[in-house]
């Protein structure tokens, strides 16, 4: 019965595999591989140039309003005025985190965290890439 078997499945051409088969299949998962690779590298190429993009319109027209803010007047008290400053440096404290622009700080701050995300995924597949696909 086990010969019977051996020799019903022996003539189907499916079951006889090409002799490089082997090769073939595990060329083709790395071309998978070294795909991925690319397509990973390509995307945190265009995520470290938006960052950088929004970084730009972020600076151009929020930086002006920070640097315009009534907290830097305050602050250069500390300079022209420092012995007043140093007799109510409580009052000055509160005066100066009164005077702060959180709004523009966060909307500063957005961009610059989101631009150190996408250098951080950038390296870590250009390194990746570069280690495990040479040529990439």
């Amino acid at each position: 019965m086990e010969e019977r078997l051996k020799h019903m499945f022996k003539n189907i051409k499916e079951l006889n595999l090409p002799v490089d088969f082997e090769f073939l299949l595990l060329a083709k998962i790395e071309k998978e591989k070294i795909g991925k690779a690319k397509r990973q590298l390509f995307f945190s190429y265009l995520g470290l140039g938006g960052s950088a993009l929004f970084l730009a319109y972020a600076i151009l027209n929020f930086g002006q309003l920070f640097l315009q803010s009534e907290f830097w007047n305050v602050f250069s008290l500390i300079f022209s005025d420092a012995m007043v400053v140093l007799k109510n440096w409580n009052v000055y404290i509160f005066s100066l985190l009164e005077t702060f622009p959180t709004i523009y700080a966060a909307i500063l701050l957005l961009p610059i965290f989101t631009m150190l995300i996408s250098v951080n995924v950038f390296l870590n597949n250009k390194i990746n890439s570069t280690h495990k696909y040479s040529g990439i």
